[in-house]
């Protein structure tokens, strides 16, 4: 399952990363890696959008990136 795949709400757990290295950093600089667990804070009405929170740091992701996450539910 993926990030972008998820509801408002629930908690999941990064078990995978496919994303090309500069993506991949970037996303590890706003602390989203394997074995986080993120929480689903927001999802835009367009689904273009949501919105995450890993630890207290809340981070906007478009969906396309979200759905390069894979996740489980926790």
């Amino acid at each position: 399952m993926t990030l972008n795949k998820l509801h408002k709400g629930e908690e999941a757990k990064i078990t995978n990363i496919q994303c090309d290295k500069v993506l991949k950093n970037r996303l590890n600089s706003f602390g989203i890696k394997k074995g986080e667990t993120v929480h689903i804070e927001e999802v835009t009405l367009a689904k273009e959008t949501i919105e995450i929170k890993i630890n207290r740091t809340k981070i906007a992701l478009r969906v396309s990136e979200a759905s390069n996450i894979e996740v489980e539910k926790c």
